[in-house]
């Protein structure tokens, strides 16, 4: 079958960016360019430009042209608990760990306290009622100045209003470790990983190009009675590897913890 002939002009210029011809950071020839070298219209030039925008290729910078996205820094996010702890010994209110060689640590530079109606599907997880309060916590956090991590907690009022998970501020012991003070202890949790395209304030925090998915991890943790914490961390699709180790892999091959 034929390409269509925006296609063709995608490729080959994703061609040249595989390549090298095209670094990262370089700019595209402009549109007119693009038309005369490849006899096509204008339109079909904004097609091939937009397929390799919604592939993370390309940028367009508004007054300046279209350039080579410079790749991404991927950073391998730890699902499994830290070595040796039990399940209830992960800090909740923290990220999941970072691990590999970069030394660089997670900034939290916003933190957020609310008691909101449930949406319906905390409300499934947590198995209240739709609209009944619950505590929400958030963070939003950056690497190196890059945005990195968008984390959401959620508790039921019953189990957090009144605590020290209600008010603003970090827990010092972990929310984990507060939860079984009060007589919650967890006994395990449950993660579910989707992929799914961002609303309108994560574009924004992440600053994400047109296409770009959103990751999400959902972390229901679980006392042995009872749902007692839903934890959403939401990342960029393309800064992110989340690894799960499981047993006794030779420690060469597992990520180390930073």
């Amino acid at each position: 079958m034929v390409q269509a002939k925006y296609q063709q002009i995608a490729d080959r210029l994703r061609d040249q960016i595989t390549r090298g011809a095209l670094a990262p950071d370089d700019r595209l020839p402009s549109e007119p360019d693009l038309v005369r070298q490849y006899d096509a219209s204008r339109n079909t030039v904004r097609l091939a430009l937009a397929l390799l925008t919604n592939q993370g290729l390309v940028v367009t910078r508004q007054g300046l042209g279209t350039f080579v996205q410079a790749p991404a820094k991927p950073f391998t996010a730890l699902l499994s608990p830290r070595v040796k702890l039990p399940p209830g010994g992960s800090h909740a209110s923290g990220a999941l760990p970072i691990v590999g060689p970069d030394p660089s640590k997670p900034e939290t530079v916003r933190f957020v306290v609310e008691t909101l109606p449930a949406t319906a599907t905390v409300a499934e997880k947590l198995e209240i009622a739709p609209d009944d309060p619950v505590i929400v916590r958030r963070t939003r956090q950056h690497i190196d100045d890059v945005p990195w991590l968008m984390l959401n907690s959620y508790f039921p009022l019953d189990i957090a209003g009144d605590t020290a998970l209600a008010q603003a501020g970090q827990i010092p012991q972990g929310s984990v470790k507060l939860l079984a003070e009060l007589g919650h202890e967890q006994a395990g949790f449950v993660d579910e990983i989707g992929a799914r395209m961002p609303d309108a304030i994560e574009l924004a925090f992440f600053e994400l190009p047109a296409g770009m998915p959103v990751l999400m991890v959902n972390r229901t943790s679980y006392s042995a009675e009872r749902p007692i914490r839903l934890t959403r961390y939401i990342y960029r699709g393309d800064r992110v590897r989340l690894a799960h180790v499981v047993g006794s892999a030779p420690a060469k091959y597992r990520p180390a913890a930073t």
